[in-house]
């Protein structure tokens, strides 16, 4: 069987895992189910099947340790999520796209920009390689965005 086949077939076990470790949302979720795919990869690799180790039990452990040290970045690169929405002109039904048409008009392009860019799940590291710009420069725009949608929607 082919190595995608292989992750395929058994991402219940990582599902397991990451189960165990209670994710508080979605995003959270996702990042430790894509952690615990690396982990399975890794215990695929090394996996012999013919010394008669089950394959979930040997890669219960590698699966596990991918999560953790996920987690551990996760902390060190946590982040503040956006502040929920909820206005008249934003009912919790709208789409995604319409959450930008109640964004002030006083919000710079650049704001807009990061703002749109964490709400599709990247940390703030990941916006400042995507926005091409340093780290403390993303986060002082992001967080000044931040703290004026949370005024305007006050």
């Amino acid at each position: 069987m082919r190595m995608n086949e292989l992750i395929e077939k058994n991402m219940g076990l990582v599902i397991a895992v990451v189960n165990s470790f209670k994710p508080q949302n979605l995003t959270e979720r996702e990042d430790y189910i894509q952690a615990g795919r690396i982990g399975l990869w890794k215990a695929l690799k090394k996996h012999d099947s013919t010394k008669g180790a089950v394959l979930s039990t040997y890669a219960w452990n590698p699966i596990r340790w991918e999560i953790i040290k996920e987690i551990k970045a996760l902390k060190k690169n946590r982040y503040k999520p956006l502040p929920p929405v909820h206005s008249p002109q934003h009912p919790a039904h709208l789409s995604s796209d319409s959450f930008w048409e109640i964004i002030p008009p006083s919000f710079s392009e650049e704001e807009v920009f990061l703002l749109e860019l964490r709400s599709m799940g990247y940390k703030l590291s990941e916006m400042a390689e995507i926005a091409g710009k340093k780290n403390s420069y993303v986060k002082r725009i992001f967080y000044k965005a931040v703290k004026k949608l949370k005024e305007y929607n006050a």
